[in-house]
């Protein structure tokens, strides 16, 4: 008997569809006796297809995800204006995570209000700075 890992590298086309299996629920033996490919020939041929997909960085990811919902929600629109209750709540959870994406999700800082206190912390800082630079100006040599 022959060993189905000997065998030369799986084409392109045979790994798409291994990785459309395996995307659909099907494990790797599975895979492979569907194949006639043995687990490690299976795994390789997983590991170069996913190899030569593109990845998106998180930010083009995130672009890519705002496009998408931003199609969604407009699509939704004529049936949110008709009042369609089941649109609207989509419509809602749709620019719920558009916020997300854009970032309005986290909590901005509250301000801390300028107190008479911080005045008085700031002018002494700036008394100081103007005293330190009186004192260098009389250590320095003449210009006589």
């Amino acid at each position: 008997m022959t060993d189905p890992d000997a065998a030369s590298p799986v084409s392109p086309h045979r790994a798409r569809r291994m990785f459309a299996a395996l995307i659909g629920g099907a494990g790797p033996e599975e895979i492979g006796a569907e194949e006639n490919l043995g687990a490690d020939a299976v795994a390789r041929a997983l590991s170069a297809e996913l190899a030569r997909r593109w990845t998106p960085t998180v930010g083009e990811y995130a672009k890519i995800q705002i496009a998408r919902l931003e199609t969604f929600c407009l699509r939704l629109m004529d049936r949110v204006e008709a009042g369609e209750l089941a649109a609207v709540d989509r419509a809602l959870k749709i620019l719920d995570r558009l916020d997300r994406y854009h970032g309005f999700h986290r909590a901005s800082p509250a301000l801390e209000p300028y107190l008479e206190t911080h005045r008085e912390r700031l002018l002494a800082k700036l008394n100081a700075a103007a005293a330190n630079l009186a004192d260098a100006d009389l250590d320095a040599p003449g210009d006589a």
